[in-house]
């Protein structure tokens, strides 16, 4: 029974991915249109001319422009976040690429759910050819899509719940002990006593370095490479103090636990 509502499941994806794929993208093709614009007046630049929006993935796209332009990082991170907010869509990853070369000179991901990380404040590029690449991490617009499946998930769950109510969430093998806490690494969460929270792939990974290094001074740097360093993308030390403001409010219950300030240096864990 449980393989035939998976397989409904699948098919209702696919189906609604046909009837709603096609006006999202010519929703998206004017707001980016929109972005490139507004991206030109910033800069007072009335000549230059956007090019046709590129659909280079189901949700990657590039913005182009007719002529070199001066890009100021601030303005580019504010207008992206504004307009593709105006049509619901919250989570992305922006990237300002070299036409030719195809480097990328100043890229951010702005993700609620998760941890975003924003291009440093004040930081203007010189005067040349560039493409911006935007990738949709997550579609808001699909709210339609969950709202007609609701009845069909809710239904199967309540007629078979007897068969999930015994299932224990410590199931994993391995669980760290952190004072009164227990944190699964491979299912990201948190269990105390009764409770248990999920943490977002940025707060699991920086608690699972501190208890591999426990007692250790870990440095800014180190901290930083070892978290940030697979999405490529520019990182201040402001998101690493903020992950770690996170990361201790989920551990407020047991106050022998400390992730302590290193002035100058880095953060350190200790439990009492």
């Amino acid at each position: 029974m449980l393989r035939k509502i998976i397989l409904i499941f699948c098919f209702i994806g696919m189906m609604s991915s046909y009837l709603f794929c096609s006006p999202m993208h010519k929703e998206r093709e004017v707001v980016f249109r929109q972005i490139g614009h507004r991206l030109l007046l910033s800069s007072n630049d009335s000549s230059t001319r956007v090019l046709p929006i590129q659909t280079l993935d189901d949700n990657l796209y590039a913005i182009s422009f007719d002529k070199p332009l001066y890009v100021k990082a601030d303005s580019l991170y504010k207008i992206i976040a504004f307009e593709l907010g105006r049509i619901g869509i919250t989570e992305f990853i922006s990237e300002l690429k070299e036409c030719k070369s195809k480097d990328v000179y100043l890229s951010f991901m702005f993700n609620p759910s998760k941890d975003s990380i924003t291009p440093c404040a004040g930081r203007d590029l010189p005067e040349g050819c560039y493409t911006i690449e935007i990738t949709i991490l997550k579609d808001q617009n699909r709210l339609w899509l969950v709202m007609f499946i609701f009845p069909i998930v809710l239904v199967p769950l309540f007629l078979f719940r007897h068969k999930f109510k015994d299932i224990d969430v410590k199931s994993s093998e391995e669980l760290f002990s952190i004072g009164t806490y227990s944190f699964d690494p491979k299912k990201k969460v948190l269990f105390f006593e009764n409770q248990n929270e999920v943490l977002t792939e940025k707060e699991a990974k920086l608690l699972t370095i501190f208890l591999n290094q426990k007692d250790e001074i870990l440095n800014r740097d180190f901290l930083m490479n070892e978290i940030w360093a697979e999405s490529g993308v520019l990182v201040v030390s402001k998101n690493l103090d903020v992950l770690v403001s996170k990361l201790r409010k989920k551990l407020i219950h047991d106050d022998k636990i400390k992730i302590s300030n290193v002035h100058g240096v880095g953060y350190k864990l200790e439990i009492g």
